[in-house]
């Protein structure tokens, strides 16, 4: 029997849920891209990065930092950087949220 295909098994599945307001902050993010002539030559890249990482939420929830960590406030919220982005999430049950997409230099 092979090792990791036991590990696989025992994986659970997460619902991933994502805030309209995710989608609302990338077009802001394509949007300042744009406006600094970056966005055509990591349109592509930086999509897929958001998408990917959205996607492996539904397996791998807890792999990525917690925001408690980078600020003050306790929270139970989990982060992951993209292209100068955080991208926010958080897990709830068998759920994942995913919270905002900000810039990493913004309050």
């Amino acid at each position: 029997m092979n090792l990791l295909s036991g590990w696989a098994l025992n994986l659970t599945d997460f619902t991933v849920i994502v805030a309209e307001q995710v989608y609302r902050d990338t077009k802001e993010a394509i949007f300042f891209k744009e406006s600094l002539e970056t966005y055509a030559s990591t349109e592509p890249a930086f999509v897929k990065e958001i998408t990917t990482l959205i996607k492996r939420l539904e397996t791998f929830t807890k792999i990525y930092s917690n925001l408690s960590l980078r600020i003050s406030i306790d929270a139970h919220v989990k982060y992951q950087m993209i292209d100068g982005y955080i991208l926010s999430y958080e897990l709830v049950d068998l759920e994942v949220y995913v919270l905002r997409l900000l810039p990493e230099k913004s309050n």
